[in-house]
């Protein structure tokens, strides 16, 4: 397969440029707004420096305490640590593309571009993020035998770094991890020799995310937190659904009941609360919050202007805080160009996914043509359940794309899109680009 070598310096050079864009956007936000920490920002930056207990940030917090050191105040550490993890991904998503350019490359990349307001957010989201892409693409390529082993192996640690500090991560791999085997237990085209590359992806995806659960639990316990698992935990399926309203606003979303609710409860085993929780109410509450809860899970609201305009500088209360007076007033727009820029963003995702799909299925490559939409459906089941925040879809729509990409065929058992140059072992075949 010949490809015009020509265009390989002009996608390295759009990366590059694309990369700057992105680093760029993201400065000079975090440099004008100059967000400081609150709410959940707040607790990171705390843990961080040692001043509260461990409870949850995995090995991140790590990261964070070094640039810490150096003196750097919350939104440029943030931005350092953010922009960091944001270039890796785009480095993935050009690799998992056969390094050219393409719509899981670019989709990947208008999202990057539409959240750099939250690059200056001492959060870690897009930092766990990262370990989570750079962790499946290297269980996904397609590896010379001898360095498989080593890949694997690298694998299991990003994705075990990536649980570590976003324990929401635990849930989301176990149930596609399950959903993966199944589907290729199912898919009886399978020829006998790919059975065992079919199934190590699975396991392997389960084993980080056990793993990844277990690290996060032993700094718990280091820290004498250990039923801060139960609690969080709890916080986030009473919001989702025990607790939860039936109408927009109030379902799925965290809400001081929900708080009081799984405290109150916390002395009870976990399998005697949730079914004392749900007889309080009949099948078709349930049914009801669920519903209700579709609309935010299918179509996520845009969320990087809230969390650093939500800061002190661009807070709604100028009669207590510093705030620039055309920041203000510019505010209600943004949240109106965010939003629908978003929203068609997510809705061409979709698009490409199912196009993807449809493509792979009409080829006969079943297993390929459902990894993407066995990705959606993770993230659908478990929040169908769980609490509902715009930013926790973040992953979601950052490695969806990359689903869908010709790099990510190992995870289905096919051939992976290989380097330039490289000559495939059994056809002799040479790429060139």
């Amino acid at each position: 397969m010949q490809v015009n070598a020509s265009r390989a310096p002009a996608t390295r050079i759009l990366l590059v440029a694309g990369a700057v864009l992105l680093v760029a956007a993201a400065t000079a936000w975090a440099l004008v707004i100059r967000p400081e920490p609150f709410s959940d920002w707040l607790y990171y930056w705390r843990a961080a420096e040692g001043s509260v207990a461990y409870e949850r940030g995995g090995v991140l917090l790590f990261v964070l305490r070094g640039l810490q050191q150096i003196s750097l105040p919350p939104h440029l550490a943030a931005l350092v640590i953010n922009s960091i993890s944001a270039l890796a991904i785009l480095a993935v998503a050009y690799q998992a593309n056969g390094r050219r350019l393409g719509l899981p490359l670019l989709l990947v990349f208008a999202y990057l571009l539409a959240i750099t307001p939250y690059h200056a957010v001492v959060q870690l989201d897009l930092s766990s993020t990262a370990l989570l892409c750079a962790g499946i693409w290297l269980l996904a390529a397609n590896w010379p035998p001898e360095r498989r082993a080593w890949a694997v192996g690298l694998s299991v640690v990003l994705m075990v770094f990536a649980v570590s500090s976003r324990p929401q991560f635990f849930l989301i791999l176990m149930v596609f991890s399950a959903l993966l085997g199944l589907a290729a237990a199912i898919a009886h085209a399978v020829a006998p020799p790919r059975r065992l590359k079919v199934a190590a992806a699975p396991l392997v995806l389960a084993a980080g995310a056990l793993l990844g659960f277990a690290l996060d639990s032993a700094l718990r316990a280091e820290a004498g937190r250990s039923e801060a698992v139960r609690t969080n935990s709890a916080v986030t399926l009473y919001a989702g659904l025990l607790s939860s309203g039936t109408t927009p606003g109030t379902c799925g979303h965290w809400s001081p009941k929900a708080t009081h609710d799984a405290r109150a409860d916390a002395d009870l085993p976990l399998l005697e609360a949730v079914p004392a929780r749900l007889r309080q109410q009949a099948p078709e509450y349930w049914l009801q919050v669920i519903r209700c809860k579709v609309r935010t899970i299918a179509l996520p609201d845009a969320y990087a202007l809230y969390w650093s305009l939500g800061a002190p500088e661009g807070s709604s209360e100028p009669a207590d805080r510093s705030v620039n007076p055309h920041l203000q007033a510019a505010i209600p727009h943004l949240y109106g160009w965010e939003g629908r820029g978003y929203r068609v963003l997510l809705l061409l995702t979709y698009f490409f996914i199912l196009a993807t799909a449809i493509r792979n299925g009409r080829k006969g490559r079943w297993l390929e043509a459902a990894l993407p939409l066995l990705w959606l459906a993770s993230f659908w089941l478990v929040h169908a359940v769980f609490e509902v925040q715009a930013r926790y879809f973040l992953p979601l729509f950052l490695v969806l794309p990359l689903m869908a990409a010709p790099g990510m065929g190992g995870l289905s058992g096919g051939r992976a899109e290989r380097k330039a140059g490289q000559v495939l072992p059994d056809t002799g075949e040479r790429m060139t680009r």
